[in-house]
């Protein structure tokens, strides 16, 4: 959607590619065209005008294949890489989305497909397991397969919650989720429960084949929501929002449109995981489980499934329950 947004807003003075962007190009963005960005900060008389003018407009599932043709045809080249997906949002029965699509087709389709149901599948033994991940539905039409997603960041029609990524509070993007978490706990940012929270999404993911683990798949939620004078803000401690974005991305095509089965090596626990690996390793034993069981997946997709269950089956590490 990032990526997406230089052509739709065509008639601002935006390099074509978001990465050329300088600072001064992001405060174009924001200030002229910011007015639905993440959390509740909106930036510049004319994005505050825009966001009273402009009420979110309904629409419904029928709606869905209308928009991801319009998001398809406004994504640049290339825009699968690293396993991002072209999306939109929608506001859907009092609920604001973000809505993850995949055409149906050839197998490259198939796999993405696959990855779809399998993101569904994570946040699901996530929250049975009792760990907070955001709300997700598939929907399903001939032509597409949709990924509705609840966001965290509204409320009702117009309500907005205060959020920052991971990457805004820690600032150093080469530290792992678990490491950053140590370090947020220990400068009171992050409670223990969070932190050791935080560090069980990195396990989970790790032995789900997930490697799409940068710090802006994280977010955190002021526990003041925004509320007080810069010198509280600067204190305020923040909360692990729900989980997001968990899916086997070890298997996602490549670039350039080539499937890749690549072999998933089980990781070990590191000084930072080991206490909650045990928890983490039986939530991604259940998350292969099911998919080896799940006829709507791909019979390659659920042989791969059952290959990395039987291999998460002959290690045990015990550690401590968090």
């Amino acid at each position: 959607m990032g990526r997406a947004f230089p052509g739709q807003h065509s008639d601002l003075p935006l390099p074509t590619r978001i990465s050329d962007w300088s600072n001064d190009h992001i405060l174009i963005g924001l200030a002229r065209r910011g007015e639905d960005l993440g959390g509740n900060l909106v930036l510049g008389e004319e994005s505050i005008e825009r966001w009273f003018s402009r009420p979110p407009l309904p629409v419904t599932r029928i709606d869905y294949p209308r928009l991801a043709e319009a998001a398809a045809a406004g994504e640049p080249a290339g825009s699968s890489a690293g396993g991002e997906r072209p999306k939109f949002g929608a506001y859907v029965n009092g609920r604001h989305n973000i809505v993850k699509f995949v055409a149906r087709g050839d197998l490259i389709a198939q796999r993405w497909e696959d990855l779809l149901r399998l993101e569904a599948l994570a946040l699901d033994v996530l929250r049975e397991g009792g760990i907070a991940a955001v709300e997700a539905e598939l929907v399903e039409t001939k032509p597409y397969i949709f990924l509705e997603i609840v966001r965290f960041d509204r409320v009702g029609e117009r309500g907005r919650r205060a959020m920052i990524s991971l990457a805004a509070a820690h600032q150093d993007p080469t530290v792992s989720w678990a490491r950053a978490a140590n370090s947020l706990r220990a400068l009171g940012v992050l409670s223990n429960e969070d932190s050791r929270r935080l560090q069980l999404n990195e396990a989970f993911a790790r032995l789900i084949a997930n490697e799409d683990r940068h710090h802006h798949n994280i977010a955190l939620l002021p526990e003041n929501d925004g509320v007080g004078d810069a010198t509280t803000a600067r204190r305020a401690r923040f909360r692990l929002a729900p989980a997001f974005d968990h899916l086997p991305t070890l298997y996602a095509p490549t670039s350039d449109g080539q499937l890749r089965n690549r072999d998933f090596v089980p990781p070990t626990p590191t000084a930072d995981t080991w206490e909650v690996w045990d928890r983490a390793a039986t939530l991604a034993r259940t998350f292969w489980r099911r998919a080896g069981e799940d006829e709507t997946l791909s019979v390659p997709m659920r042989e791969i499934a059952g290959r990395n269950l039987r291999l998460l089956e002959r290690i045990s590490f015990h550690g401590e329950e968090p």
